[in-house]
């Protein structure tokens, strides 16, 4: 089953002739039933899906593992109990608390472990301010201005908890009284840097939330902090970068925002230092010349046809800011779709999942963004 027959799927299980799963689908569904499902051998999170959405998947995977599912339920619940004790909630894709922005990509994680409030997720109006670990003073200052002004229009924030950009936007959302998201990379028991522990305190206690793929005691990996930068997308309606080079893990983030069809925002960079090269790449150079240009693009080269000639990112002046709240408004009432080449899904009225199109599942990007075991 390709990625484009799992978002059909989903999309008829939101739908109104969706019928209500009973017994064994009922559990695969369920928070217990999908990590029991990865505890399996070589199961991974799109045959979990899978499992989880057709009964001939499920009894396949039964048969082949009739006796080692006992035990991986009783492994799950004893997590889920683990996870209750630490004040972590886990949402499975299935759930209404699941946020609905973030089930309609294109590789949604099956579970959701959060610790804080889950309700924050919910919101509608989320932008993601994202940047280098190594700012300048420059990089701190837009930080600080785009996200105390989405602030004061009722924005929530997402970023990545990490030192530098990610570091200012979610103290200044806590300043103004915004509700603030951290995706962390690892376990919600293992935050990094250390050196932001009190952060992500102060981000549960002043109503925000922590988020993770990754169940407790997984420590955060390389290939984590690439993967959690589609989950910063995901649950955003727009992003802003405030400072990058062309290197470095900001340059992911803008890929997954590209693919996901989400409006991406630039400080216009005003000296030529080494961690500004990134912005100056991102609003001069025509999209489908970033696979040669950024390193984190080499393998995208299908997604950068798909992206045309134009720019990908659109510029922020300081003096304007009003701009990009207009525009953050529009594409929250009018998802950007152009170029109509575009396949990758977007929020739907009704069910929260639209299909992409079908010759995607040829993309070499598929490595990059399918659900891949």
């Amino acid at each position: 089953m390709g990625a484009y027959y799992l978002h059909v799927m989903l999309a008829a299980m939101h739908s109104d002739r969706a019928e209500c799963p009973s017994g064994d689908e009922t559990l695969a569904r369920s928070a217990a039933g999908l990590l029991a499902l990865l505890g399996l051998p070589r199961v991974g999170p799109k045959t979990a899906l899978r499992a989880a959405l057709t009964s001939n998947e499920f009894d396949a995977l039964m048969e082949r593992y009739a006796m080692a599912w006992p035990a991986a339920l009783a492994r799950a619940h004893d997590a889920l109990e683990e996870c209750d004790r630490r004040d972590i909630r886990v949402l499975s894709l299935f759930e209404e608390r699941y946020p609905q922005r973030l089930r309609a990509i294109h590789d949604p994680p099956p579970l959701l472990f959060v610790r804080g409030a889950t309700d924050v997720l919910l919101n509608e109006r989320m932008a993601a301010v994202v940047g280098t670990r190594d700012p300048t003073s420059f990089g701190c200052a837009v930080a600080e201005q785009v996200t105390a002004a989405l602030a004061r229009e009722g924005w929530g924030i997402v970023s990545g908890l990490a030192k530098g950009i990610d570091t200012v936007a979610h103290n200044v959302a806590l300043t103004h009284s915004a509700p603030t998201v951290a995706v962390m990379a690892g376990g919600l028991d293992c935050v990094y840097p250390r050196e932001n522990t009190r952060l992500a305190c102060a981000i549960v206690d002043r109503g925000g939330a922590l988020i993770s793929e990754a169940p407790p005691g997984v420590p955060p990996r390389a290939s984590s902090f690439v993967a959690r930068n589609r989950l910063q997308t995901g649950l955003s309606v727009a992003v802003v970068v405030a400072q990058t080079g062309v290197e470095g893990g900001t340059m992911h983030t803008v890929r997954h925002a590209a693919a996901q069809g989400r409006t991406v925002f630039c400080a216009k960079p005003l000296s030529k230092q080494e961690q500004n090269a990134g912005l100056s790449v991102l609003l001069s150079s025509p999209a489908r010349d970033l696979c040669n240009e950024l390193p984190a693009w080499s393998d995208s080269r299908r997604l950068c046809r798909r992206l045309g000639s134009e720019p990908l990112a659109t510029a922020i002046d300081r003096d304007k800011l009003d701009d990009l709240l207009d525009l953050c408004e529009f594409a929250l009432k009018a998802p950007r779709m152009a170029p109509e080449t575009r396949w990758w899904p977007t929020p739907a009225d009704a069910g929260g999942v639209s299909v992409r199109d079908a010759s995607a599942d040829y993309d070499e990007q598929s490595s990059l963004f399918a659900l891949v075991d």
